[in-house]
């Protein structure tokens, strides 16, 4: 099993920035120190929080972040052009000495599609197309590319990634359909655990490998990655306490999204059934129960609005120490 966080670089606009950045990459160079095998970073426009953009972010984290994975959890690739995409990030896989993950979604934030002239009801057409042009542009010959939003002749990147083929694509996905489509379409599924339907995991594990093997692939070849919220102290109680009202924050900051509005009205069912909040043996148990799923890579977001960095980092060291063991 392995262990990665999100950077969760989203702060309030009143907020001083660079500190809060600086917070952020004292966190990382911990997590890498610890052991840690992966950072993520997030990608939002004209959003409600401050987002600093996710390329920049993890062409900062490099030299931060020891040998640990560096991706995105999530690029909203309908809103990039896919050229610019492969570009970047063959440029941070030679940056990074071949680290690099290009994690994606189609997004949902109406605000954002709008903003780029961006008709959503395109987005999971632009989303198959900017796939299959990024990886043909990462072969490093010529590409003739008769699409549909993004015709190409005759095109070549300047810069070829480092890794053959380029970095690894993950699709993060949500109904059956993107789930079928990651299979398809990704080198992983980059899966939500927090889900306030119970089974939702199971049973979209199994349209998973279902689709897997009707691609021709192995189930048991891919990475399974799947995201949660996370929260580690000597006793449950006090994990509860000291993350609850945060992720309350932060949460509801969310549903002022209308795709996130029940984020709002079943944040108990998902305190009850996704937020890992508690001791080590607690989140021993939980975690146990995702990999007997098949999940093999855990990535948390260790904090939330308004905590301050020393509880995130408590969390850490005590996640390493007692909770590491059991999966290692």
């Amino acid at each position: 099993m392995k262990f990665g966080i999100m950077a969760s670089h989203q702060y309030p606009h009143s907020d001083d920035l660079g500190a809060h950045l600086n917070d952020l990459f004292g966190t990382v160079e911990l997590a890498a120190e610890l052991g840690y095998d992966s950072v993520w970073t997030i990608n939002h426009f004209q959003s409600n929080l401050a987002t600093p953009q996710p390329i920049s972010m993890m062409a900062s984290l490099i030299p931060r972040s020891g040998d640990m994975t560096l991706g995105t959890g999530i690029l909203l690739l309908p809103l990039f052009h896919p050229a610019h995409v492969a570009e970047e990030f063959a440029t941070l896989d030679h940056l990074s000495g071949g680290r690099v993950v290009l994690g994606v979604g189609a997004g949902y934030r109406e605000n954002e599609f709008a903003a780029f002239g961006v008709d959503p009801a395109t987005r999971f057409r632009r989303f198959d197309e900017s796939i299959r042009l990024i990886r043909s542009l990462w072969s490093g010959g010529p590409v003739d590319h008769d699409g549909e939003f993004y015709p190409l002749a005759d095109a070549s990147i300047g810069v070829r990634p480092l890794t053959p083929g380029g970095p690894p694509i993950w699709v993060g996905a949500g109904g059956k359909k993107s789930v079928r489509r990651a299979a398809r379409l990704g080198d992983a599924w980059y899966a939500p655990g927090n889900s306030p339907k119970r089974g939702y995991l199971a049973e979209h594990v199994a349209v998973y490998d279902e689709a897997l093997a009707e691609s021709g692939r192995d189930p048991a070849s891919v990475e399974r990655p799947v995201g949660v919220e996370l929260y580690c102290a000597p006793t449950t109680e006090r994990a509860v306490e000291t993350a609850l009202p945060h992720a309350r924050v932060e949460y509801s900051t969310y549903a002022e999204y209308p795709a996130l509005r029940w984020q709002r009205d079943r944040f108990d069912d998902l305190v009850r059934d996704t937020l890992l909040l508690g001791s080590p043996e607690f989140l021993i148990e939980r975690i146990s129960a995702l990999r007997d799923l098949g999940f093999d890579h855990l990535i948390f977001r260790p904090g939330w609005l308004g905590m301050p960095a020393d509880r995130v980092r408590d969390s850490l060291r005590l996640f390493a120490a007692e909770v590491f063991p059991a999966f290692r």
